[in-house]
Protein backbone atom coordinates (compact mmCIF):
# COMPACT_ATOMS: atom_id res chain seq x y z
CA UNK A 1 0.00 0.00 0.00
CA UNK A 2 1.10 3.55 -0.58
CA UNK A 3 1.96 5.90 1.90
CA UNK A 4 1.21 9.54 1.93
CA UNK A 5 4.65 10.45 1.24
CA UNK A 6 4.71 8.34 -1.64
CA UNK A 7 1.50 9.76 -2.94
CA UNK A 8 2.61 13.26 -2.83
CA UNK A 9 5.89 12.76 -4.54
CA UNK A 10 4.11 10.86 -7.68
CA UNK A 11 1.52 14.24 -7.85
CA UNK A 12 4.77 16.34 -8.05
CA UNK A 13 6.86 14.16 -10.18
CA UNK A 14 3.76 14.76 -12.55
CA UNK A 15 4.17 16.86 -15.42
CA UNK A 16 1.90 20.15 -15.54
CA UNK A 17 -0.52 18.81 -18.08
CA UNK A 18 -1.06 16.04 -15.85
CA UNK A 19 -1.10 18.28 -12.81
CA UNK A 20 -4.09 20.09 -13.85
CA UNK A 21 -5.89 17.38 -15.53
CA UNK A 22 -6.09 15.09 -12.56
CA UNK A 23 -7.95 17.80 -9.57
CA UNK A 24 -9.88 18.00 -12.81
CA UNK A 25 -10.98 14.59 -12.90
CA UNK A 26 -11.77 14.29 -9.29
CA UNK A 27 -13.43 17.34 -8.67
CA UNK A 28 -15.77 16.55 -11.80
CA UNK A 29 -16.07 13.22 -10.53
CA UNK A 30 -17.31 14.74 -6.92
CA UNK A 31 -19.59 16.75 -8.32
CA UNK A 32 -21.07 14.43 -10.39
CA UNK A 33 -21.51 11.90 -7.64
CA UNK A 34 -23.11 15.05 -5.59
CA UNK A 35 -25.53 15.80 -8.36
CA UNK A 36 -26.76 12.01 -8.44
CA UNK A 37 -26.60 11.99 -4.74
CA UNK A 38 -29.08 14.84 -4.58
CA UNK A 39 -31.54 14.27 -7.85
CA UNK A 40 -31.80 10.18 -6.75
CA UNK A 41 -34.30 11.98 -3.96
CA UNK A 42 -36.56 13.51 -6.48
CA UNK A 43 -39.44 11.22 -8.54
CA UNK A 44 -39.07 11.97 -12.20
CA UNK A 45 -42.36 14.27 -13.08
CA UNK A 46 -43.90 11.10 -15.29
CA UNK A 47 -44.05 9.01 -12.09
CA UNK A 48 -46.09 10.53 -9.14
CA UNK A 49 -45.09 9.07 -5.46
CA UNK A 50 -47.61 9.23 -2.97
CA UNK A 51 -46.83 8.17 0.11
CA UNK A 52 -48.88 6.61 2.44
CA UNK A 53 -50.70 8.29 5.61
CA UNK A 54 -49.90 7.37 8.91
CA UNK A 55 -53.27 5.55 9.31
CA UNK A 56 -52.42 3.61 6.00
CA UNK A 57 -49.44 2.00 6.39
CA UNK A 58 -49.28 -1.29 7.34
CA UNK A 59 -47.86 -3.44 10.02
CA UNK A 60 -48.10 -2.93 13.45
CA UNK A 61 -46.31 0.67 15.09
CA UNK A 62 -44.74 -0.40 17.89
CA UNK A 63 -44.26 2.28 20.61
CA UNK A 64 -42.41 2.56 24.03
CA UNK A 65 -45.31 4.02 25.57
CA UNK A 66 -47.91 1.38 26.36
CA UNK A 67 -51.39 2.42 23.80
CA UNK A 68 -54.44 3.33 25.59
CA UNK A 69 -57.06 1.03 26.07
CA UNK A 70 -60.63 2.37 25.34
CA UNK A 71 -62.49 3.41 28.40
CA UNK A 72 -65.29 1.78 27.63
CA UNK A 73 -66.89 -0.95 25.00
CA UNK A 74 -70.27 0.34 22.93
CA UNK A 75 -73.14 -0.64 24.68
CA UNK A 76 -75.15 -4.19 22.94
CA UNK A 77 -78.54 -3.40 21.70
CA UNK A 78 -80.95 -4.48 24.21
CA UNK A 79 -84.15 -6.18 23.26
CA UNK A 80 -87.13 -4.40 24.83
CA UNK A 81 -91.45 -5.00 24.94
CA UNK A 82 -94.62 -3.86 26.07
CA UNK A 83 -97.87 -5.59 26.46
CA UNK A 84 -101.33 -3.97 27.50
CA UNK A 85 -105.01 -4.45 26.50
CA UNK A 86 -107.46 -6.75 27.54
CA UNK A 87 -109.02 -9.86 26.83
CA UNK A 88 -112.53 -10.87 27.62
CA UNK A 89 -113.30 -14.76 27.35
CA UNK A 90 -117.55 -14.75 26.30
CA UNK A 91 -117.12 -18.09 27.03
CA UNK A 92 -115.04 -20.89 27.72
CA UNK A 93 -113.82 -20.98 24.16
CA UNK A 94 -114.70 -18.06 22.48
CA UNK A 95 -113.16 -13.80 23.63
CA UNK A 96 -112.63 -10.85 22.07
CA UNK A 97 -109.20 -9.36 22.11
CA UNK A 98 -109.40 -5.89 22.86
CA UNK A 99 -106.61 -4.46 21.50
CA UNK A 100 -104.28 -7.10 23.44
CA UNK A 101 -100.75 -7.38 22.01
CA UNK A 102 -97.18 -7.38 22.83
CA UNK A 103 -94.91 -4.65 20.90
CA UNK A 104 -90.96 -5.79 20.57
CA UNK A 105 -87.88 -4.27 19.44
CA UNK A 106 -84.46 -5.17 18.82
CA UNK A 107 -84.98 -9.36 19.13
CA UNK A 108 -81.85 -10.48 17.17
CA UNK A 109 -82.93 -14.33 16.25
CA UNK A 110 -86.43 -16.08 15.12
CA UNK A 111 -85.41 -18.94 17.93
CA UNK A 112 -85.72 -16.19 20.72
CA UNK A 113 -88.58 -17.18 23.09
CA UNK A 114 -91.68 -15.22 25.03
CA UNK A 115 -91.74 -16.25 28.52
CA UNK A 116 -96.11 -15.51 29.90
CA UNK A 117 -96.84 -15.36 33.06
CA UNK A 118 -100.38 -15.38 34.63
CA UNK A 119 -101.07 -14.07 38.11
CA UNK A 120 -102.80 -15.85 39.70
CA UNK A 121 -100.54 -19.01 38.49
CA UNK A 122 -102.64 -21.93 38.67
CA UNK A 123 -101.75 -23.51 35.14
CA UNK A 124 -105.48 -22.30 33.84
CA UNK A 125 -104.22 -20.32 30.92
CA UNK A 126 -102.09 -20.77 27.95
CA UNK A 127 -101.00 -17.66 26.55
CA UNK A 128 -99.33 -17.17 23.28
CA UNK A 129 -97.25 -16.43 20.75
CA UNK A 130 -94.48 -18.21 22.70
CA UNK A 131 -91.79 -17.46 19.99
CA UNK A 132 -90.78 -15.06 17.26
CA UNK A 133 -90.05 -17.93 14.73
CA UNK A 134 -93.22 -16.29 12.75
CA UNK A 135 -92.86 -12.66 14.10
CA UNK A 136 -91.33 -10.03 11.62
CA UNK A 137 -87.40 -8.99 13.45
CA UNK A 138 -85.92 -6.91 14.46
CA UNK A 139 -89.24 -5.24 15.85
CA UNK A 140 -92.97 -5.71 15.55
CA UNK A 141 -96.19 -6.44 17.56
CA UNK A 142 -98.50 -9.29 17.40
CA UNK A 143 -101.74 -10.18 19.45
CA UNK A 144 -101.99 -12.28 22.03
CA UNK A 145 -103.92 -15.30 22.06
CA UNK A 146 -105.30 -16.79 25.34
CA UNK A 147 -106.97 -20.48 25.86
CA UNK A 148 -108.72 -21.63 29.05
CA UNK A 149 -107.06 -25.28 29.75
CA UNK A 150 -108.96 -26.04 32.81
CA UNK A 151 -112.45 -24.72 34.68
CA UNK A 152 -111.61 -22.07 37.33
CA UNK A 153 -113.36 -19.81 39.72
CA UNK A 154 -110.80 -17.14 39.39
CA UNK A 155 -112.33 -13.77 37.61
CA UNK A 156 -109.55 -12.24 37.08
CA UNK A 157 -105.87 -12.89 35.59
CA UNK A 158 -103.10 -10.60 34.42
CA UNK A 159 -100.57 -11.58 32.70
CA UNK A 160 -96.78 -10.38 32.62
CA UNK A 161 -94.09 -11.94 29.79
CA UNK A 162 -90.34 -11.72 29.13
CA UNK A 163 -88.06 -12.24 26.37
CA UNK A 164 -84.75 -13.42 25.35
CA UNK A 165 -82.87 -11.98 23.27
CA UNK A 166 -78.44 -12.51 21.96
CA UNK A 167 -75.96 -9.87 23.29
CA UNK A 168 -71.99 -10.58 21.68
CA UNK A 169 -69.53 -10.19 24.48
CA UNK A 170 -65.77 -9.22 24.43
CA UNK A 171 -64.85 -13.21 23.23
CA UNK A 172 -67.59 -12.75 19.75
CA UNK A 173 -69.77 -15.44 21.46
CA UNK A 174 -73.64 -14.57 22.01
CA UNK A 175 -74.98 -14.89 25.16
CA UNK A 176 -78.71 -15.18 25.78
CA UNK A 177 -80.53 -12.42 27.81
CA UNK A 178 -83.83 -11.86 28.93
CA UNK A 179 -85.94 -8.78 29.23
CA UNK A 180 -89.28 -8.42 31.08
CA UNK A 181 -91.36 -6.48 28.62
CA UNK A 182 -93.57 -3.10 30.28
CA UNK A 183 -96.89 -3.44 31.16
CA UNK A 184 -99.54 -6.47 31.40
CA UNK A 185 -103.04 -8.07 29.92
CA UNK A 186 -105.83 -8.21 32.29
CA UNK A 187 -107.92 -11.19 31.02
CA UNK A 188 -111.94 -11.14 32.73
CA UNK A 189 -113.22 -14.82 32.39
CA UNK A 190 -116.62 -15.98 31.80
Amino acid sequence: MLKLKEVFAIVFLMDSKSKIIWPAVLIAGAGILILFNILRDEAPDSITQETPALSETVGPLFSLSPSPRPTSLPKPIVATCQIGGKIVFLDKNLYENKDAKIIYQNVDDPIRQIFWKSNPDDGVLVIGPNLFEDLPLPDGERNVGVAINEETAVKNYTLTASITYGVRNTRGIIEERIADCSGGVSVQMP
